[in-house]
């Protein structure tokens, strides 16, 4: 009888991540897996979502990527009353598996995973879509999502000045207090949020909002958008408007026209066709789908977060705590 191989399961919590993976890897990482699922080289079926009680959902999102010999899911419970516990939104875990040998090689926490991928997604595609000399940039919201993101988007336009917009004024100002010295950058508040939006170049809407802050009219030419707090069909963070003011690009297709709320809600009320999603931000950057087409152009990307994504990062995560020899791990 073949001797049983000695296992381990490798535990990356939110120190580890940050030390063996920075962003400007991780906007590297998704880069090269956009242009991956876009090739359809990953598989990646619908997430589901469970209802669990009225304040508590949980996620269930799988996927394949053959190119590293991975499969991954990503567990992550979604409460609304966590912030009662002192405890972040999104919780759990992402396991990776070897796809050869069926293997399970790591876990990794959920929460740091998901902020780090999710900001680095929208630095791709803010390259990819936004004015090169943008300089303006306004985040709507100031959840966990919104510090990665000014950290991001300075990493690939030269940021000069981030403007932010809260519902809450005591937690706008705590945000922006607690922001990086390293930034270097005129961080400005306003309870405006016409103004906030007017003046940025890039706005990224970063919220937990279930009907639409942002409105069409508020555009102005040459912007362009990231699309980031609302992954639900039952959430919008933008009106039909915009919607039909911007050049629409998305991470994934399929996710945009099943899970994509503000796109379904313009396409139910006759504001546009399904035909406005001109394509997938990994064909933008093979080259198949155009980018920006001029200066006065409004761009938007609809980011609704995609398993290539965590598969990608957790996976060099992995590469280099194995190399490292300073996570936990336990045998399996």
């Amino acid at each position: 009888m073949a001797e049983t191989a000695r296992r381990k399961l490798i535990l990356i919590n939110k120190a580890a991540l940050d030390e063996l993976v920075s962003l400007q890897d991780a906007i590297t990482i998704v880069d090269a897996a956009m242009r991956e699922f876009s090739a359809g080289q990953v598989g990646s079926p619908q997430r589901a979502v469970l209802n669990v009680n009225p304040a508590t959902r949980m996620g269930l999102m799988p996927g394949t990527m053959p190119g590293l010999g991975r499969i991954g899911l990503k567990v992550v419970s979604l409460s609304s009353d966590a912030s009662q516990y002192g405890l972040p939104s999104h919780q759990g875990m992402m396991l990776l598996f070897d796809d050869k040998t069926g293997q399970p090689l790591c876990a990794v926490e959920c929460h740091a995973l998901t902020r780090l991928r999710t900001a680095a997604a929208s630095a791709v595609a803010t390259r990819a879509l936004s004015r090169p000399d943008s300089k303006i940039l306004t985040i709507i919201g100031c959840g966990d999502l919104a510090g990665p993101h000014i950290e991001a988007i300075s990493a690939v336009r030269p940021i000069e000045q981030v403007v932010v917009w809260g519902r809450q004024p005591g937690k706008v100002e705590a945000f922006v207090r607690g922001l990086p010295k390293y930034l270097n950058q005129s961080i400005g508040i306003t309870s405006d949020i016409r103004q906030a939006v007017s003046l940025g170049d890039i706005v990224c809407t970063v919220t937990a909002a279930q009907e639409p802050l942002v409105q069409g009219e508020w555009l102005k030419p040459g912007q362009h958008l990231n699309l980031v707090g609302a992954s639900l069909k039952s959430a919008r963070e933008v009106d039909d408007a915009v919607v039909a003011r911007g050049y629409y690009i998305a991470d994934s297709r399929p996710h945009v026209l099943s899970q994509a709320g503000e796109f379904l809600h313009a396409v139910a009320q006759g504001k546009v066709k399904e035909d406005h999603l001109k394509g997938e931000i990994g064909e933008v950057l093979a080259g198949q789908v155009p980018g920006r087409a001029n200066r006065d152009q409004i761009t938007i990307y609809k980011s609704l977060g995609h398993t290539a994504q965590d598969i990608s990062v957790a996976d060099a995560a992995l590469s280099r705590a194995a190399e490292s020899g300073k996570v936990a791990s336990i045998d399996w």
